[in-house]
C-alpha cells in the first residue's frame, strides 16, 4: 500500500502544532485540580497529541532527504523534556489517589470501632 509522502516542510510545521499543544496540554495539567472532570478530557488529548507526535517524529526520521541532524536532536531533547513533564504529573496524581484511598481506608476503620462501641 503506497501512502502519500508529506512534504518535510508540513511535517515540521504540524510538529510545531503539536509540541505546543502538548506543551499547554501539560501546563494545564499541572495547574488543574485532581479531583476536576477536566482532567480526564485533557489526559485523553494528550495522549492523542503524543500518538500524533510520535507518528511525525517517524516520518521525519524515516525521510531520507531530511538531513537535519540538530533538528532531530532538538526534537529527542523535547521528548525527553515532555517525558519527564509527564511522569511527574503521573506521580502526582497517583500520590493524590494513594492519600485519597488511605483517608478512606482510615474513615471506614473509624466507622467500623465506631460500630463496635
Amino acid at each position: 500500500m503506497n501512502t502519500p509522502l508529506i512534504p518535510t516542510t508540513d511535517i515540521v510545521e504540524q510538529l510545531a502544532t503539536v509540541d505546543c499543544a502538548m506543551t499547554d496540554l501539560l501546563d494545564s495539567l499541572e495547574k488543574i485540580q485532581f479531583e476536576e472532570d477536566e482532567t480526564d478530557t485533557l489526559v485523553l488529548k494528550l495522549q492523542d497529541v503524543i500518538s500524533a507526535r510520535q507518528i511525525l517524529i517517524g516520518q521525519l526520521v524515516t525521510d531520507n532527504q531530511f538531513e537535519d541532524r540538530i533538528y532531530l536532536q532538538a526534537q529527542a531533547d523535547k521528548t525527553t523534556e515532555f517525558e519527564h513533564r509527564a511522569k511527574k504529573v503521573l506521580a502526582d496524581r497517583e500520590a493524590l489517589l494513594r492519600g485519597i484511598r488511605k483517608g478512606k481506608r482510615q474513615t471506614n476503620l473509624y466507622k467500623t470501632i465506631d460500630s463496635n462501641r
